[in-house]
C-alpha cells in the first residue's frame, strides 16, 4: 500500500466551505455592529441637544418662559424634535417639561421621553 501524503480534494472543499461560512458570519456581525454604533451616535447627539436645551431654559427661566420647539439635526437629517412647555407651579416656582420625540426609528420604535424640572424664581 502506497499512500501519498496530503489532503484529498473533498477535505479541501469542506475546509473552504467551513471557512466561507465563518467569514460570512463575521461580515454579518460587523454590519450589525456598524448599525448599532450609528444608532448610539444618533442617540448621543439627541441626548446632548436635549441636555443643552434644558440647561439654557433653566438659566433664563426667571426672565422668559415661553413654550417652543426645536429640531435636532445631524447634517441634513432630522434626528428628533424637542418640545418644551412651562406651567406655573405656584409660589414663584415654574415647572418645565421637555419632550424628546425621535424622528428616526431604529429597529424597534422609540417612545417619546419626557424630562421635567422645577425652577424657583425669587
Amino acid at each position: 500500500m502506497n499512500r501519498s501524503a496530503g489532503f484529498t480534494l473533498l477535505e479541501v472543499l469542506v475546509a473552504l466551505v467551513v471557512f466561507a461560512v465563518g467569514v460570512l458570519g463575521l461580515a454579518a456581525e460587523a454590519a450589525s455592529l456598524t448599525g448599532a454604533l450609528a444608532r448610539a451616535r444618533r442617540a448621543e447627539e439627541v441626548t446632548n441637544a436635549a441636555t443643552a436645551r434644558l440647561e439654557r431654559l433653566r438659566a433664563g427661566a426667571c426672565a422668559i418662559r415661553t413654550d417652543g420647539t426645536d429640531a435636532v439635526t445631524q447634517g441634513s437629517t432630522q434626528l428628533a424634535r424637542l418640545q418644551w412647555e412651562w406651567s406655573d407651579a405656584g409660589d414663584s416656582t415654574y415647572r418645565l417639561r421637555l419632550l424628546v420625540a425621535p424622528a428616526l426609528a431604529p429597529i424597534r420604535p422609540l417612545s417619546p421621553e419626557t424630562l421635567s424640572t422645577v425652577v424657583a424664581c425669587r
